[in-house]
């Protein structure tokens, strides 16, 4: 697994951020925002602007993403209570199988082979 994360950093990661790099070298050129609300305007490079909006872009679908998986992941817990619940019946039960079983001199009794 570890060789796997290497090949993806070097086969995806590495031509991804010369990408990015050449895409910042080439697009240096400021643009002019307006922050309509509020009487500012700023002048950030072209580069900034695209790769901030990515950003927010990627973090807005990770929010989303996780939200629309709430009801699975609450159905999941759900699911795991119930089989801890399950299995602490099936420890008891076979615990009072194991009680019920001793011999009268306290001695477990010898289980029959079918």
């Amino acid at each position: 697994m570890r060789v796997f994360r290497g090949l993806f950093a070097i086969l995806i990661l590495l031509p991804l951020a010369a990408i990015v790099v050449v895409f910042a070298i080439h697009n240096r050129h400021t643009v002019s925002i307006d922050l309509w609300p509020l009487t500012m305007q700023v002048s950030p490079p072209l580069f900034v602007v695209v790769i901030a909006v990515f950003l927010v872009g990627f973090l807005i679908g990770g929010v989303v993403a996780w939200l629309s998986g709430g009801r699975s992941r609450g159905r999941a817990r759900k699911e795991h209570y119930r089989l801890m619940d399950l299995e602490r019946e099936a420890t008891e039960k076979k615990k009072a199988e194991a009680a019920a079983t001793t011999t009268a001199t306290g001695l477990p009794a010898i289980a029959k082979s079918s």
